[in-house]
């Protein structure tokens, strides 16, 4: 299953000036002798800021954090590729103001072009943004970016921001407020991850990018051409598990100039080579788009090849595949299914401990196997904040994993779902086509042009699974633009059913 998708969060960051709310939020808890209260002066940017989080505590945040990143949205298994990613990332992070920080760069599992960064020196880029990179110094550059955000320091300002705001509230917990809402659904890692950087930060992370960039002899203007590609990837709309980078950072196109402003000042050297064929050469064979293995969704059926399972949904639901989840939603948005693992192996015992928790009031039960496979369900009342529910609870033990299905509308509807959800539920089954158990990922694969030609002739000579105005973005050139002998060329193999 894919991975799953929250709204992001807007970061506020504190900017101490002349003047500044920060420095006198900083001049009020210092009278008021609160000792962890502190404005430092961040060695990246220069600028005194409001920072309540010792760097040990930056460090242990980010630990946690990238508990939770992995077990919620998966790496990408590919040993090379990610011992290459940290190998870099680690030279360039090595050249900032923060090098001691224990720096971690990881590949995530997962189809969308985004990259980010969380305390403490962890940065994360997805398969998808590094298959459409044409270059190392184009990696370096995001590379670059997010790692300022970890020297610039500006998760931290933004919940150190926070927690002022809490204290004055009287609060003792750390939270921020716009993210309670998911409290109950998502780790550390995660809230962290969709706290969404300010404009402002979003500048001082290109500037500072640029700087890193510039340490460790890797051509900045490649950084323009990322952008350029984001732009083009931004306009499809095209949305995926994660936010793509439209939806975490400014529009490319409004950075291009400050950008190229910061180049045109740097002093002029001859940058080292852009390293295009070494970088495209470790792209070969990775997985491109959503993973089918992972689970896909065919005509309201839901098929998962490695758990070897598959769910019917209503014809008219619309059915989202998330890692760890499976999410079925009416036309009218008031009835919804889902299907998560759990840790229990006894549907019966899982049944009973549900029932057992409060605000849960169980209606009826029943102990009777699912397709052959031993189940429990019963259906439920609950009370939440929006109002009193209904639905019904199914577990299901398969291939030594207990699945959990819960369905569910608002009290008024229930009679209205009750069939679509009951028959949703009794639909779990174990999956015996070939046609899905087979099924294999689309994946890159970089052929080299043997005479000139354009990118509209190789795809169609080359029978590429994508479109061609895709090939053309994901290779960063122009359909029609003529490609000479033996240049590489990311093309796409493969095919779902």
């Amino acid at each position: 299953m894919e991975k799953t998708q929250f709204s992001s969060i807007r970061i506020l960051t504190v900017i101490i000036g002349k003047p500044s709310p920060s420095r006198l939020a900083c001049l009020l808890l210092t009278m008021l002798c609160l000792p962890l209260v502190a404005c430092q002066t961040i060695d990246a940017t220069g600028e005194r800021h409001l920072s309540l989080i010792g760097e040990r505590q930056e460090i242990e945040m980010g630990e946690t954090s990238n508990e939770d990143i992995i077990t919620t949205m998966g790496l990408y298994e590919d040993e090379s590729l990610q011992n290459y990613v940290q190998e870099l990332g680690s030279r360039i992070a090595a050249t900032t103001e923060r090098p001691e920080l224990p720096w971690t760069f990881q590949v995530v599992d997962d189809e969308v072009v985004n990259a980010f960064a969380l305390p403490g020196g962890y940065i994360y880029l997805t398969r998808g943004i590094l298959s459409h990179f044409d270059n190392e110094a184009q990696l370096a550059g995001v590379l670059g970016h997010e790692i300022a955000h970890v020297t610039a320091k500006h998760s931290v300002i933004r919940l150190s921001k926070a927690m002022v705001t809490q204290l004055g509230l009287g609060v003792a917990t750390i939270a921020v407020p716009e993210l309670q809402e998911f409290s109950s659904m998502l780790g550390q890692g995660m809230k962290l991850l969709f706290l969404k950087f300010s404009r402002d930060d979003e500048t001082e992370a290109d500037r500072l990018g640029v700087r890193y960039m510039q340490n460790v002899n890797e051509d900045p203007k490649e950084l323009m051409n990322v952008m350029a590609m984001l732009g083009r990837i931004s306009d499809t709309g095209k949305e995926g598990a994660l936010p793509q980078w439209a939806s975490t950072h400014p529009h490319p196109e409004n950075r291009m100039d400050f950008i190229a402003g910061q180049i045109a000042g740097l002093e002029h050297r001859d940058f080292q080579p852009v390293e295009r064929e070494s970088y495209l050469q470790r792209l070969d064979g990775m997985v491109y788009g959503p993973n089918p293995r992972e689970g896909i969704v065919r005509e309201a059926m839901f098929y998962h090849p490695d758990m070897a399972f598959q769910l019917g949904f209503p014809a008219e639901w619309e059915v989202v595949n998330r890692r760890g989840a499976v999410l079925g939603m009416s036309p009218g948005k008031d009835a919804a299914f889902q299907l998560t693992f759990g840790k229990d192996k006894d549907p019966v015992g899982a049944l009973q401990s549900f029932f057992g928790q409060t605000d849960i009031n169980g209606l009826s039960s029943s102990n009777a196997p699912i397709n052959g496979l031993p189940a429990a369900s019963g259906e439920f009342r609950a009370r939440t904040n929006r109002g009193e529910v209904q639905g019904l609870a199914t577990f299901i033990l398969h291939g030594g994993h207990l699945y959990q299905l819960f369905g569910y509308s608002p009290l008024r509807a229930w009679s209205q779902y009750d069939r679509e959800i009951r028959n949703t539920a009794n639909s779990f089954e174990r999956l015996t086509d070939n046609r899905y158990l087979d099924i294999e990922p689309l994946r890159l694969k970089i052929i080299t042009a043997e005479s000139a030609t354009s990118l509209k002739e190789l795809h169609a000579r080359h029978k590429t699974a994508i479109p061609l105005e895709e090939l053309a973005r994901l290779n960063q050139i122009d359909a029609e633009e003529i490609l000479q002998p033996g240049r590489l060329v990311k093309t796409v193999t493969g095919q779902l059913p």
